[in-house]
């Protein structure tokens, strides 16, 4: 018994040897798994590290290239410009010349020599070639009406200026300086605002993207610098009377124009940041000033300055800057709108209930939903995120919004009152329920009109005979609207009438009165 137990001591421990070369077999094999994934995974994100420098470095040479060509371009330009300049000079010198020499033949001559265009475009491009800012932003609000046209065309006549900035620039100053001494700035428009009008100019500095600012010059710079402290003194802050009188409308006008001034100026240093993000936050709901953030030194802060806005319920204005700043990853758009027509739902349905489900309640739970819905509409289109937000179904809830509320109000509305007459039976006291009917032409007929039937205490039939009393009281007066009859003192005796026939739409004429049998 002992040998067999001393014989099998080999074989187990040979069985151990096996086992533990097996698991160092099993570490071995998962550690070499480990280090080859994580080989692999640093293979891979060095691929695309390089992949994103290689991009990085064909965009910045993209941008080089666009640069240098663009100072080229405007290199190559500087000499017509100065001819430009130095020929409206010498043409102003001579002006000016022959004015202090002979001033009413001066006068007449300059207007034989360069009288103004008569269309839109060429008046434009004069007063921008001739410098006039104060008359360019006074011509524009006079032509109001013409504003699509003047979208159009003050860009390319700004730019064919000898210094747009300096125009720009001007234009604002002098509607400015016309504010502190009392205009008003009404500039001729017939009492409009005139705001919109520099808010044009304005971004005629800019690129076509809106996102890119002009180069000036430092001395233009601080230039702009003194209109915009200016800007900011008397609209921004305080309120203008015309910002007041039109309400949120005039001051968020003014205070986009004051950051678009400030983005295209490179003026931002100058101010402080707490007070440029808090006008930026209070006016984020228009779409133009949301492609300024990064210009406004913003870039830092985009995603905080989109926290706040969606705290505060502007998830349309987040979207905006989501999707022009470049924040798609970090903030979603498709999730950002679902959000908010869930939530503009929610808030509807709470106002309706709320509201006992009045008409007052429907009504504003309704425009509540149909103004969401609208503005999501419009995002997605703006947004041009089509691709990822389908709108079809939303335009159909729009429709049927619209056609809900007109029924509505077709119900509520006021029902025309009837124009045709009513016969209504006398009451016991004999008061007459419809209009008397017009008299007979004739003075002595004993009947003044179908509209006045004498009760029957009667049988009426065709075998019953008629009497007419000797003498019948005069009708009432036409006009009347009712008039009682004392049933004691009216004959028993009447003339027989077909209801059925009578029209009471048509006057008809009384007839004679007919010889009827005692």
């Amino acid at each position: 018994m002992a040998i067999d137990v001393a014989s099998s001591d080999p074989i187990e421990k040979v069985l151990e040897d096996l086992e533990a070369q097996k698991t160092l077999i099993t570490n071995c094999t998962l550690l070499w798994k480990s280090l080859s994934d994580h080989f692999s995974s640093l293979r891979q994100t060095l691929a695309d590290r390089s992949q994103a420098l290689d991009a990085d470095l064909q965009s910045i040479d993209s941008t080089t290239k666009q640069t240098l060509e663009t100072l080229s371009s405007r290199e190559a330009s500087v000499p017509d410009r100065e001819a430009a300049a130095a020929a409206l000079i010498k043409e102003r010198r001579d002006a000016a010349v022959a004015e202090i020499e002979d001033p009413a033949a001066a006068s007449a001559a300059a207007a034989a020599a360069a009288p103004p265009p008569t269309d839109i475009r060429g008046i434009l491009r004069w007063f921008c070639r001739r410098m006039d800012s104060a008359g360019l932003w006074r011509f524009m609000v006079s032509r109001r009406r013409d504003l699509g046209v003047l979208r159009f065309e003050i860009g390319e006549a700004v730019a064919g200026s000898v210094d747009p900035a300096r125009v720009v620039v001007d234009a604002v100053g002098d509607y400015l300086g016309q504010l502190s001494s009392g205009g008003g700035g009404g500039g001729g428009g017939g009492g409009h605002d005139p705001k919109w009008v520099f808010g044009m100019l304005v971004m005629t500095l800019f690129d076509s993207d809106g996102k890119k600012a002009p180069e000036v010059s430092e001395s233009m710079k601080e230039r702009a610098a003194a209109v915009v402290e200016e800007w900011k003194e008397k609209l921004v802050i305080k309120g203008d009377a015309e910002g007041a009188a039109e309400g949120e409308e005039g001051s968020g006008r003014a205070a986009q124009i004051f950051l678009q001034m400030v983005a295209a100026f490179g003026l931002s240093s100058r101010f402080e940041e707490e007070f440029l993000r808090k006008v930026f936050l209070e006016n984020a709901q228009r779409k133009e000033i949301a492609r300024l953030a990064p210009m406004l030194g913003f870039g830092k802060i985009l995603g905080e300055l989109v926290d706040d806005l969606l705290k505060t319920g502007k998830d349309i204005e987040a979207v905006y800057i989501v999707t022009d700043c470049g924040l798609t990853e970090q903030f979603p758009p498709v999730s950002l709108l679902k959000s908010y027509l869930h939530a503009s739902r929610k808030k509807a349905h709470a106002m309706l209930k709320n509201g006992n489900r009045s008409y007052a309640a429907t009504e504003e739970a309704s425009n509540i939903e149909y103004n969401a819905i609208k503005a999501v509409i419009n995002c997605v289109q703006n947004c041009k995120l089509e691709s990822q937000f389908s709108t079809n179904a939303l335009k159909i809830k729009l429709f049927q919004m619209e056609k809900a509320k007109a029924d509505r109000k077709k119900a509520t509305a006021p029902k025309p009152p009837s124009v045709k007459r009513r016969r209504a039976a006398s009451s016991s006291a004999g008061v007459s329920s419809f209009r008397a009917a017009k008299r007979s032409r004739s003075s002595n007929s004993a009947y003044g009109s179908y509209g006045h039937r004498r009760p029957s205490t009667g049988p009426r039939g065709p075998s019953s005979s008629y009497k007419y009393p000797p003498q019948v009281a005069p009708a009432p007066a036409y006009g009347a609207a009712s008039y009682v009859q004392n049933p004691a003192a009216v004959s028993q005796q009447y003339y027989p009438v077909n209801y059925a026939g009578y029209d009471y739409a048509a006057p008809q004429s009384v007839p004679s009165q007919p010889s009827h049998p005692q």
